[in-house]
């Protein structure tokens, strides 16, 4: 048991000195090269290299890798790319205290940019990140926040997908249900009701207590509340309640 246990833990670290390959020489890319640079360059093929792409989803090689990445970051800046790469590099356990603390710097100093550019897959990604490694709890767990917002999110629409019509179209709203729900509240299940489209004020509230945690710590606020207004405006199941929404005073997306 116990020889077997060394075996496990060789490999183990095998594995890890293999995924972490070369991290210090993508590192060293990025020396001397100031944010206002990496903006203004912007991935294009001629920066990937064709001809080592896979269709390896994760690939061991870390440079394999981040070249698929930079092949399918095609047209974004290189800011978001070198973004993504503190990410991975992390992931990797490459020298943490000192790829999370550049992290930390370029979130500090471009979170504005990064909100606008980055995709929801990357932001998620850097709020994971952030609670992964940040020595700050009630940053961490305001980004907890967004976690959640975003597992349950994906679950509904994950749920909602597997329910799909034979002919693989979303079924369409039906009227009777949605008059049910402009009329009063419709029991679910263990005391919760369904949503009263029209004129319930739960998101508005919930954003409410989101906006409080600006006292605690702005830059984490910030990101929830970039998170949460991005999927008001993209096909998910708060833009359907958005559509449907009638009073003025309830809203909880932004102009």
């Amino acid at each position: 048991m116990t020889t077997s246990t060394n075996w496990q833990r060789k490999l183990l670290l095998i594995f890890r000195s293999e995924k972490r390959l070369n991290a210090g020489k993508v590192f060293k890319n990025y020396d001397g090269k100031s944010f206002d640079e990496m903006k203004a360059t912007t991935i294009t093929e001629a920066l990937c290299d064709i001809e080592a792409l896979t269709d390896e989803r994760k690939s061991t090689d870390l440079e394999i890798h981040l070249n698929n990445l930079k092949h399918q970051s095609l047209g974004e800046s290189e800011l978001c790319f070198y973004h993504n790469t503190l990410v991975i590099l992390m992931r990797r356990k490459y020298k943490t205290d000192k790829t999370f603390a550049e992290f930390e710097r370029l979130w500090e100093a471009e979170s504005d940019y990064l909100l606008e550019h980055l995709s929801l897959r990357w932001i998620v990604s850097a709020c994971d990140t952030f609670i992964d490694y940040s020595d700050d709890t009630h940053r961490a767990a305001i980004l907890m926040n967004v976690i959640t917002l975003m597992n349950t999110l994906r679950v509904h629409e994950t749920r909602s997908f597997l329910q799909l019509s034979a002919n693989a179209e979303p079924m369409p709203l039906l009227d009777e249900r949605t008059d049910q729900l402009y009329a009063g509240d419709l029991p679910l299940y263990d005391g919760l009701t369904y949503f009263r489209i029209g004129t319930d004020d739960s998101l508005r509230n919930m954003r409410k207590r989101y906006s409080k945690f600006l006292k605690v710590d702005k830059l984490a606020t910030t990101i929830l509340l970039a998170v949460f207004e991005k999927l008001q405006n993209n096909q998910s199941a708060f833009a359907t309640l958005r559509q449907l929404h009638r009073d003025d005073w309830s809203k909880w997306w932004l102009d």
